[in-house]
């Protein structure tokens, strides 16, 4: 039995220096396979099953990344198939900052919450980390290039019959700044003290808030 061990990278600070803590008992191939950042808990272990050497955050790999479409589940008592729960959708959302002031964006009219603002991003695809899918979605939608830093927070929302969870982070710009977004009609720099005065959309609020409170944006090199 082989094992293709993905470490991967903290989904706060960006860093590669990720603990796996394992549950349960191992297969020895897995076992004597393992990487040395790989910890085997055992039975008694209790999450969360990740930690970052580097900033010290600790989480379930759940709970982030791609939410894959819910698996239908059978009731043996009724043998009926039910649809599973669906998952979060998750995405996450560029807090770009140049000074004093952040990037704003506005809903084009043909899209869903139109006239709203909003921090740019999309969705997680299968086999990226947040900041792989932020930069990429910042050169689909914006055509920028950028440096993606550490965690803000999360709002959350409703998309359908789905809960909605959106991860901001810090952002610079790496090359020329944006003019044009393909999901927005406007984009405007704007003063963080100003920000509490635009109409956003619901899951950016909690951001705008801990924004205009002083939070201080955070990069993995000065």
């Amino acid at each position: 039995m082989t094992i293709d061990w993905v470490r991967g990278t903290c989904p706060r600070c960006g860093s590669g220096q990720v603990l796996h803590r394992v549950i349960g008992m191992p297969v020895l191939e897995a076992y004597e396979s393992s990487p040395p950042w790989v910890l085997w808990e055992g039975c008694m272990g209790l999450g969360p099953e990740r930690e970052c050497q580097e900033c010290g955050h600790a989480w379930r790999p759940e709970d982030v990344g791609f939410a894959e479409e819910p698996e239908p589940w059978y009731d043996p008592r009724t043998e009926a198939e039910h649809p599973g729960d669906p998952a979060p959708l998750r995405v996450v959302g560029a807090v770009l900052v140049d000074g004093d002031r952040v990037l704003a964006a506005r809903r084009a009219p043909e899209k869903h919450a139109a006239g709203l603002w909003e921090f740019p991003g999309g969705k997680i695809e299968p086999g990226e980390s947040p900041q792989q899918a932020l930069s990429r979605e910042l050169g689909e939608e914006l055509g920028t290039e950028v440096e993606v830093g550490w965690l803000i927070g999360r709002g959350e929302g409703r998309a359908g019959d789905r809960a909605l969870h959106l991860d901001c982070y810090w952002v610079r710009l790496t090359g020329p700044a944006p003019t044009v977004s393909t999901d927005h009609d406007l984009l405007d720099w704007v003063a963080r003290r100003e920000l509490a005065g635009r109409a956003w959309a619901g899951p950016d609020v909690p951001i705008v808030e801990r924004i205009v409170a002083g939070a201080v944006p955070r990069f993995r090199r000065a």
